[in-house]
């Protein structure tokens, strides 16, 4: 496995340590963590490093095929062991503790989750013309410009040998730009997480197709016998 972001150079009694990490090909990924894979992991994201970066890269597709309206920035399958590694590189300033991240995990049980980060363009929702209207907007109006729920127009599956596999639930959080003193925050994407059964992913080629509104098909393929 080649690694896509170096920010360090290892010695070699860590680099040691860092390989234990890395999935090999041609096995499993890990349905069930015991204690020791949970505090691998949790040791991985809190080092929120190089060997972290190197280590979720393999999880995330970035996206950058032309795409025309509402988009998809990036795509990203997520193990049940890289879901706390992911969880515990968020964490580093949080004061997280090994105890939370087993706990977490027990809470979430064994799932494979796939986020979708879907952007509007830069000059969606609002436009320079439109912010200086005097009339005040009305609610279709006010709709059209921060459509929150545009996201609700895109179709996603997970496939593997061509066959969607059924979701256990949907969920979505908005992506706000950061407001000035001249300008307030406006809606600027969309985060769509999809949670499925691990007895329903088995370990080989896995695909996350997001359908747009416009019919397109965009997709991000993992091979899940190289994933841990």
């Amino acid at each position: 496995m080649k690694s896509r972001k170096l920010r360090v150079v290892f010695g070699g009694v860590l680099v040691g340590v860092v390989l234990s990490l890395v999935p090999l090909a041609g096995i499993a990924y890990e349905t069930q963590l015991d204690a020791r894979a949970i505090h691998e992991a949790y040791v991985l994201g809190q080092r929120n490093d190089k060997a972290t970066g190197d280590f979720l890269a393999n999880y995330l597709s970035q996206i950058s095929e032309a795409q025309n309206g509402p988009h998809i920035a990036e795509i990203a399958l997520l193990t049940p062991y890289a879901q706390i590694v992911d969880r515990s590189r968020q964490k580093t300033t949080e004061g997280s503790t090994e105890e939370q991240a087993a706990q977490d995990y027990k809470s979430r049980g064994n799932v494979i989750r796939v986020n979708i980060v879907l952007m509007l363009p830069t000059a969606y929702p609002q436009t320079a013309d439109s912010a200086t209207t005097t009339a005040p907007a009305t609610r279709t109006e006010k709709s059209d410009l921060r459509p929150e729920n545009f996201w609700q127009k895109f179709q996603f599956n997970l496939k593997q040998q061509g066959k969607a596999i059924p979701s256990k639930g949907i969920s979505n959080q908005p992506i706000h730009s950061t407001a000035t003193n001249n300008a307030p925050a406006v809606l600027d994407g969309e985060n769509v997480w999809l949670e499925f059964d691990v007895k329903d992913v088995g370990s080989e080629e896995t695909t996350v197709e997001v359908i747009t509104p416009e019919a397109k098909v965009i997709k991000a393929t993992f091979d899940l016998k190289k994933l841990r």
